[in-house]
């Protein structure tokens, strides 16, 4: 039997933004089409999206989906 990885971790974007400005960059894209943020150049921390790792089932996240954690402020750490 064999088990698809993306069903073994889920994804949370606790920060969407980049000021790199990629032209290839898909998040980028995702946000010009979701209307996810003001402006992708700017990181915003979205802090709400921490009760997601409340969950008394544990599991695998990806946090880093939708910016660069160079570009993220000390306190987001």
């Amino acid at each position: 039997m064999s088990i698809c990885i993306k069903d073994q971790i889920k994804n949370m974007n606790l920060v969407i933004g980049c000021p790199i400005g990629c032209p290839y960059c898909y998040a980028r894209m995702n946000v010009q089409r979701f209307h996810s943020t003001e402006d992708f150049n700017r990181p915003v921390f979205f802090e709400e999206k921490l009760r997601l790792l409340e969950r008394k089932k544990p599991g695998v996240w990806l946090l880093t989906g939708m910016s660069d954690p160079a570009y993220w402020k000390p306190e987001w750490m």
